[in-house]
């Protein structure tokens, strides 16, 4: 602490000079021996003791000067004799805080000095506390206060758009929580300064706004995205003079520095704090959500728009959907065909449209997010072929083309193939039944007898290509297919035996993978077994001697999945989409001796489809294939149950 600074007031120099020996070592004193030196001395805000030795003459005057300008200092007065209680009274109404007797004893007067000066420090302490406390007390409520308007801005920049707006309230912001005269925006585009938002100006610089400025502060400024403050006279972009200044960046994350944010005092002379740059600092990154908030949805309305103009023209028929499956866009076509109103955005598909077709698409996404294909049936007659894809994060997308003309032209191929197979078939029975005769009537050659038995072979493979044929034909048309609950179980094991000769043969080992519980499926069982002799033989012709054939049966919580298994050729990827189609047959090396109609598969597929079932294939070349369709379980028939 310092050395504490007393003032000792006394008429007669031998007082003092006595009393200046019993002082504290490191207190100063000065002499005051007229009122005059006495007024000139005070206030003294540095004095911690003021010492009056009064007499009848100088008492009044003195209490008056010290009272008026000695209100912190502590006062002690140098008494000849103990005062009566009302002056005693009347010394505590003056603020005296010790009396020392005249003449002096020593260790009293030293105590009594030592007992004022603690007090006084104490005071002092104290004081000083209070007015810290009070300075804190201020600076917390600005503090609050601009928290506040900082969350203020917050708000509005979330729920607002309108990017004008936004920028005018952190402009006024700005100028309220600095205290600022004005308020503006200086915004960068394309190289050049553009005056965007102002607050407090005058009507003619208002007009200016979005107008070239020029203004070499803004632009160091933005060249070194740092904040400038000024307190000189100074030229800006509104072109006048302005005494104080405070420049921040507006910092885009991804554009760098775009513009500045101003406030200005143009006639006061008061400057800008360290703290105003902290607050505008925090204003101007609101600037600039602002701003990147704007260009964002400026750019999601482009491409929004762009994309319904795509919509409104395309031939196709297109809906467009959210993750949740909410209808979104939707093209003019699809809006027609499926009676979508204006407002009929965020409705859910199944619920808005009536379409069975349709439901059935989005009901059938897998978890895999594979697109799914289906043909949707019109009220009109018309039939469109419906492919629906995911795409992440953002929804899925149903295209639609019409296929109605290639429906019906498909099926006038399959009546006229159909027609076709049938007149053939009796021609080609008599054919064969004449060749197999012709050794009746005579012997024959090893020529002859190796020409009839190549005859017979392709009559057996033209025999087999339209029995296929007609099949696909019966299938398609929904004849033979009567549906009935059977044992899955009872038809894969048929199958099993009917080809264990040729796996055999063939040096294959069978590798069964079948749960010992029933498996009940609604379905045709005699073309659920055509389905599975056509893979399993499949998968022994296109195997390798010493490799196997492993049949898997997989259990779900409503479906079973049939797997068969080979470790053959294998299909190249960019064949594998082609292999259901009919009469299509992969063109390999190693399988181009391996004999076929190309319509097994075809059959297969158009089978397992009549179940409301799906088949798929994975393949690796060089290792093996797997074919695996999915039917639904039901409940087994009433006898079964019981017994």
């Amino acid at each position: 602490m310092s050395s504490p600074h007393i003032l000792v007031f006394s008429e007669d120099p031998a007082v003092y000079q006595e009393l200046v020996h019993l002082l504290p070592v490191k207190a100063s004193a000065v002499h005051l021996a007229t009122l005059a030196a006495l007024r000139d001395a005070l206030p003294a805000p540095e004095t911690a003791l003021v010492l009056l030795h009064l007499s009848a003459n100088n008492e009044a005057e003195a209490f008056a000067l010290v009272d008026e300008q000695a209100t912190d200092a502590a006062l002690v007065l140098i008494a000849p004799e103990v005062p009566t209680i009302s002056q005693f009274n009347a010394l505590l109404e003056h603020g005296v805080q010790a009396l020392i007797p005249y003449p002096f004893q020593a260790e009293q007067v030293r105590a009594a000095l030592a007992q004022a000066l603690e007090r006084t420090q104490r005071q002092a302490s104290q004081h000083s506390l209070k007015e810290n406390l009070t300075r804190a007390n201020q600076q917390l409520n600005e503090r609050l206060q601009e928290i506040n308007a900082i969350y203020t801005i917050g708000k509005s920049v979330t729920s607002s758009l309108d990017v004008d707006e936004i920028l005018a309230r952190i402009v006024e912001a700005s100028v309220n929580l600095t205290q600022a005269e004005e308020g503006f925006i200086l915004l960068e585009e394309d190289g050049k300064l553009y005056l965007r938002v102002s607050k407090n100006m005058n009507v003619e610089l208002a007009q200016r706004l979005c107008v070239e400025a020029s203004d070499p502060i803004a632009r160091q400024v933005i060249h070194s995205g740092r904040p400038t403050m000024l307190q000189r006279p100074t030229k800006i972009a509104t072109g006048y003079l302005v005494r104080a200044l405070l420049y921040v960046p507006i910092q885009s994350p991804k554009r760098g520095t775009v513009g500045v944010l101003s406030v200005v005092n143009q006639v006061r002379e008061q400057a800008f704090t360290e703290n105003h740059i902290f607050t505008l600092s925090a204003i101007a990154d609101f600037a600039a959500i602002a701003l990147e908030n704007a260009q964002f949805f400026a750019a999601v309305e482009a491409e929004r728009s762009r994309l319904s103009a795509i919509l409104e023209h395309a031939a196709e028929t297109i809906l467009v959907t959210d993750m949740d499956d909410c209808l979104w866009l939707w093209s003019d076509n699809a809006a027609e065909n499926f009676n979508i109103k204006p407002d009929a955005r965020g409705q859910k598909v199944v619920d808005y449209i009536d379409n069975i077709g349709i439901r059935e698409l989005f009901v059938q996404l897998s978890e895999d997010k594979a697109p799914v294909h289906n043909e949707i049936d019109l009220e009109d007659g018309r039939v469109f072929n419906a492919q629906l894809s995911s795409i992440d994060h953002i929804g899925r997308v149903v295209v639609m083309q019409d296929i109605s003309h290639l429906k019906e032209l498909d099926r006038l191929k399959s009546e006229f193939v159909s027609t076709v197979s049938h007149d053939l078939r009796t021609p080609l029975t008599t054919i064969q039944g004449y060749i197999e005769l012709l050794e009746r009537v005579g012997p024959l050659t090893e020529g002859q007898r190796d020409f009839i038995s190549k005859a017979l072979h392709s009559l057996s493979h033209i025999t087999a290509l339209i029995s296929d044929l007609l099949d696909i034909g019966r299938i398609e048309a929904g004849y033979d297919l009567e549906m009935y609950p059977f044992c899955i179980n009872d038809v894969i094991q048929q199958s099993l035996d009917a080809h264990m000769m040729l796996i055999e043969q063939a040096e294959l080992r069978l590798v069964t993978d079948v749960p010992n519980e029933l498996l009940w499926i609604e379905g045709n069982a005699r073309r659920i077994r055509q389905v599975l002799d056509n893979l399993i033989s499949n998968a022994i012709k296109y195997s390798r001697p010493g490799g196997e054939v492993k049949v898997t049966v997989q259990r779900g919580a409503d479906h079973v999945i049939v797997s068969i298994e080979d470790q053959g050729f294998g299909i190249p990827l960019e064949e594998q989409p082609k292999l259901f189609e009919r009469f299509y047959r992969v063109s390999t090396p190693e399988v181009e001796d391996i004999r076929g109609t190309g319509l097994g598969l075809s059959i297969v597929k158009s089978v397992i489809e009549k179940h409301k079932g799906r088949i798929w294939v994975r393949s690796y070349p060089g290792k093996g294939s797997t074919f695996a369709f999915i039917l639904s379980l039901c409940s087994p028939p009433a006898e079964n149950t019981a017994a």
